[in-house]
This record gives C-alpha cells, sequence and structure tokens, in this order.
C-alpha cells in the first residue's frame, strides 16, 4: 500500500465497509487509462464518497457503480488540456491531476471555481489529501474542509439517505 494511504487511514477514518474493486487491468485494457498507484490504493481503502462533505472523490466504474458519471466519463486519453479531474468540492473547485509523464508522475493541481488561477502541488493525490486534512496546506478553496477529517463513502450516503426518509433519485 502506498505510504500516503497508510498515513492518510491514520489522520481520516476509512468507511467500515472499506473501498471499492475496480478491475484495474480491465479498465486499462478497455480504456487505455492507467491511473497512479497511490490513487488505485486510495480507491482501495476509501472508494468513492466525500471528505468532511465538501470533496468528493470520483471512482471509474465498478460492479454496483450507482451513478452514469464517473471518473473516466467523456475523458480522453490523452486529455485535451492535459489534466483529468478526480474532485471536485461544493464549491465548484476542481481537484486535477496534470497528466505528464507516467502515471506515478503525475502531480496535483486545484483549479477554483472562478479558474483565476490553478495552484500547483509538487505530491500525487493521496499526499496531497493527507496534507490537506493534516492541516499542511490550504489551498484558496472556495469552501473549507472541516477538520478533523471525515470520510463518507458513497455506501454510507445512500444508507444515511435511506434512514432519514430521503429520495435515492441519482443513485
Amino acid at each position: 500500500m502506498h505510504w500516503a494511504v497508510e498515513e492518510l487511514s491514520r489522520a481520516m477514518q476509512p468507511p467500515t465497509d472499506g473501498g471499492d474493486l475496480v478491475d484495474w487491468d480491465g479498465l486499462r485494457a478497455e480504456t487505455g487509462w492507467e491511473l497512479p498507484a497511490d490513487y488505485r490504493d486510495f480507491v482501495a481503502v476509501y472508494g468513492m464518497g466525500s471528505i468532511s462533505d465538501s470533496i468528493g472523490i470520483r471512482t471509474p466504474r465498478f460492479a454496483g457503480y450507482p451513478y452514469e458519471d464517473h471518473l473516466l466519463f467523456r475523458a480522453r486519453l490523452p486529455p485535451t488540456d492535459g489534466t483529468l479531474a478526480w474532485g471536485v468540492n461544493e464549491a465548484g473547485d476542481e481537484f486535477l491531476w496534470r497528466c505528464t509523464g507516467g502515471p506515478d508522475q503525475w502531480r496535483v493541481a486545484f483549479q477554483p471555481r472562478d479558474r483565476r488561477q490553478d495552484h500547483e502541488y509538487e505530491m500525487g493525490m493521496a499526499e496531497f489529501l493527507l496534507r490537506l486534512v493534516s492541516g499542511d496546506i490550504r489551498p484558496p478553496l472556495g469552501a473549507d474542509v472541516e477538520l478533523p477529517a471525515t470520510f463518507e463513502s458513497w455506501r454510507e450516503e445512500e444508507r444515511r439517505l435511506l434512514d432519514e426518509g430521503g429520495d435515492l433519485e441519482g443513485f
């Protein structure tokens, strides 16, 4: 397991029912996309969900995936603008990879909703999230991440909505 995912699991409790099982070899064969090892480990431990009810983490499709939209929905290889969005917050700020070099060389970029100025970080996605939830970095987010950070998987969200008598449209 990637060191940053191990550290992240100590800083932010993973969901009790685990992450999501993606067939990474099948995904690569079907789409041509190979994704960073730290991201694959993050998906195995956390899966699709949200951090502190603010940052939504995207994943590729997997068995039982509840939505039409997913990480590679309408994504081109190579990406037209050189980026691939792996997360978004409630303010519409995007978390991206700069897809330069091999997948494990991709670095995080943060793009505010107003798109005035991107902010780049010389680290992968898992280290970025670790440093974000540890309070070591503070990108100019349009919506704050409450600390200590929590993670809610899509399964937990679905159960919560059912318990609250909510509408599952979109699941």
